[in-house]
């Protein structure tokens, strides 16, 4: 497009705009007349700087700039949400200044997505020139634009000007719920094409735009979340004279003229502009089909939806935001379980010796060989243990299901198989190093290499296993395999693990925590708690097996019915309900469950099932990290949702975060409280009034959550104000937690031979 116009365009140079001279004195009428036509014509060069120069203008006006002045003003008007075809309803609509100096009343009927549409019904009163220009008697007014010159009105809340009018009428009970700019209720009356209306333009005896931005664009509003629709009040854009090149002597004079002398400038752009100047978007035209009458009651319908909606959230939220006396309820309960445990009485918590009866001190050497099976993926280690720190060389192999659900012979076969070719790989075929074996599932140690598998969790279900001594079973599938020779010293629970590789960095790492596809947390107990195991003196590590907290029962008064259907539709009902509630093999089946609820009461996606959120397992747990991340826009969010095949809006994607943020925060505290019942048995078998104690912790929700680590700090601290607590981060997990646990050993073994 090279240029808009029927003929040249003249003017300028910079030169002022004065109405009174420059015109044209050509020597005859048709010379005249081509010289005044050129004068209109814009280049598109002159396009897309008018365009650069308004969009300057409104990124500064939406910053909050106010010196200088923007050329637009760039209003919020507390529109935060476009139509989806669901209003219903009865609305009375009173539109002032759409058409010039007349006021309009209408009675709009919505009747929603299945309802036959009704035409608005209206009657127009005309204004007389004296009430335009007369005495007036917060949505507050700027400015009088379209002849409009009332006094007293200006600086004004128009809503409380017309809630005294009809006061004063006395005869009337009308409730003012909104005052509408008309373009905005332009955009939200028109029917919504491929997709939905968020321009909405007038050109007429005035013009104007808005549409709707990101409200954390908009400093006034200082929001992080969701959308608002702005009016960008464009009619006075070119008062700082950004449109002076192509101002003709006719537009000079006609302002000249006006009641409002250099002020709401604007020329009407076509489609074609709009194409030739914005290439990348596909912008539709849609006339709006009775003006803003249906748009204005469009408004009114989306709030009273809106508000509606977000009560229906509320309601299904609130079990899940847990008051600070629930939480201390649930670490007194957890407190009392591990008493229970620690003495071998009925407990929900087991709470196992695990034969680790002390951590690094720095002195441990030698090469040492780690497995660590927890998950879909198995690892195998060579763990170097110098003066110089620790070096790890490893590699990982998945575990199909077909084997972690198949026989218990067959998993571990797998498990010697990616052993020897691990050995193959790294030269040590032949060499019996110390192995240390993290098993990442309940077990009861009868010793140091002896573990009995209660009950497998995390989606295995391999047979023959349970009750079972895995080493043995390990050891057996080594037997089967000619030509492997390996020191089983040690099996050892990742959580262990990851306290152990943490307690080799800190001395005071004497707690681990695993918050991944499972739970778990260990601690370093007195050994004269432990009933079973001999000894009054010196200290034990308790494996908690904390999953299973509130399999008595306890956590009944906390669980919902989607953690219900959560647990019903898992492999082991009525167990692990603790790790339910709080890992992300689970929160994502949660959401899913949530969002399936608020569907059927309309709430969510315009009430309509789809096929994708009855798929099990579809909301992955790292969906709610990604959604939750502070970086992320409100249309990124969408784009995540809407690659699962939910077809949502913006509204629909505020409610999904709300929902995450949920989940996610119950299940952060939930994990606090127990770390808080924890640290606190720490401090007192001590007797200690101030304990200083670090926590290794280990696991993807743990890590990559935006804000899971934060919560269950600040969970903690204040269920425990006495313990000053810090959080480690476990950089290698229990791989190389399983060679330290070896490198204990041998170290403590040695020093005893001596």
């Amino acid at each position: 497009m090279d240029t808009i116009g029927p003929a040249g365009l003249r003017q300028g140079e910079g030169s002022p705009c004065n109405p009174q001279e420059g015109l044209p004195c050509p020597s005859d009428s048709s010379e005249l007349v081509q010289e005044c036509l050129r004068q209109f014509k814009v280049t598109g060069a002159q396009l897309q700087q008018i365009q650069a120069s308004l969009l300057g203008s409104m990124e500064q006006a939406l910053g909050g700039q106010t010196s200088p002045a923007p050329a637009v003003r760039m209003l919020p008007t507390y529109v935060g949400s476009t139509p989806h075809g669901t209003e219903q309803g009865d609305f009375v609509v009173l539109e002032l200044g759409a058409t010039g100096a007349s006021l309009r009343i209408l009675w709009v009927t919505l009747t929603g997505i299945e309802g036959h549409r009704i035409e608005p019904r209206s009657q127009e009163f005309v204004i007389p020139q004296e009430v335009m220009l007369g005495p007036g008697q917060q949505s507050t007014l700027i400015s009088w634009t379209k002849g409009f010159r009332c006094s007293g009105v200006e600086g004004q809340d128009v809503v409380q000007l017309l809630r005294e009018a009809i006061q004063r009428q006395g005869a009337y009970s009308i409730d003012v719920v909104a005052v509408v700019n008309d373009t905005v209720g332009t955009m939200m009356g028109c029917e919504p094409g491929v997709g939905p209306c968020e321009v909405g333009l007038i050109v007429d005896t005035g013009t104007n735009a808005c549409y709707m931005e990101e409200a954390r664009h908009v400093a006034v509003l200082d929001e992080d979340r969701g959308r608002v629709c702005i009016s960008v009040e464009w009619g006075s854009f070119s008062d700082d004279g950004a449109l002076g090149p192509v101002l003709t002597i006719f537009d000079c004079a006609l302002d000249h003229e006006s009641l409002n002398p250099g002020a709401q400038r604007f020329l009407s752009i076509l489609q074609e502009t709009v194409m030739f100047l914005a290439p990348k978007c596909d912008v539709s035209f849609i006339p709006s089909l009775d003006g803003g009458g249906r748009g204005v009651a469009m408004v009114t319908a989306v709030a009273a939806r809106l508000a509606a909606h977000q009560r229906l959230l509320e309601e299904t939220l609130a079990p899940f935001r847990l008051s600070q006396e629930q939480l201390a309820a649930v670490q007194a309960q957890i407190r009392e379980a591990m008493i229970k445990g620690l003495r071998g009485e009925a407990s929900s918590l087991r709470m196992l010796p695990t034969y680790v009866r002390a951590t690094p001190d720095g002195s441990e050497r030698g090469d040492f060989l780690a497995l660590d099976l927890g998950g879909t993926n198995f690892r195998v280690l060579l763990v170097r243990v110098a003066m110089g720190g620790v070096q790890i060389t490893n590699q990982v192999y998945s575990i199909p299901e077909c084997v972690a659900q198949g026989s218990g012979q067959q998993l571990f076969d797998h498990i010697v198989d990616c052993i020897m070719d691990f050995q193959q790989k790294q030269g040590l075929s032949g060499q019996s190093l110390p192995l240390g074996f993290t098993f990442s599932f309940p077990c009861r140690q009868l010793g140091l290499d002896q573990g009995i598998l209660l009950n497998w969790t995390k989606g295995f279900n391999a047979s023959d296993c349970e009750g079972q001594d895995v080493v043995c079973l390990l050891r057996e599938a080594i037997g089967r395999r000619k030509g492997v020779e390996l020191n089983v010293v040690a099996i050892v629970n990742d959580t262990v693990g990851t306290m152990m590789s943490c307690g080799y960095e800190d001395p005071h790492c004497e707690v681990g925590l695993i918050v991944g596809t499972g739970t778990n947390a260990c601690y370093m107990e007195e050994l004269q708690n432990v009933a079973g195991v001999a000894g009054d003196s010196g200290h034990m590590c308790i494996n908690m097996e904390w999953g299973a907290f509130g399999d008595d029962g306890s956590l009944d008064v906390l669980s919902t019915c989607f953690d219900a259907s959560v647990d019903q539709a898992s492999i082991n009902p009525g167990k692990q309900r603790f790790e339910k509630m709080i890992s992300g093999m689970y929160l994502g089946e949660i959401v899913r469950h949530i969002l399936l609820h608020l569907t059927s009461l309309g709430v969510l996606f315009r009430g309509q099932q789809t096929q994708c959120l009855q798929t099990r397992d579809i909301f992955k747990t790292k969906f709610l990290s990604e959604i939750e991340s502070d970086s992320l826009a409100l249309r990124q969010v969408r784009a995540i949702l809407e690659d699962l095949g939910l077809p949502l809006t913006s509204d629909d994607a505020l409610m999904v975060l709300e929902v995450c943020q949920a989940v996610s925060q119950r299940a952060a505290q939930l994990c606090g409280a127990g770390v808080a019942a924890v640290v606190e048995k720490i401090r007192e078998n001590r007797g200690l009034e101030e304990l200083t104690v670090s926590v290794g912790v280990d696991g993807t929700l743990y890590k990559l959550h935006p804000h899971f680590s934060s919560m269950v700090a600040a969970t903690v601290r204040k269920l425990a104000p006495r313990c000053v607590v810090t959080f480690l981060q476990s950089e290698d997990g229990s791989g190389k937690g399983a060679a330290l646990v070896t490198a204990v050993a041998c170290r403590l073994a040695q020093m005893a031979r001596v």
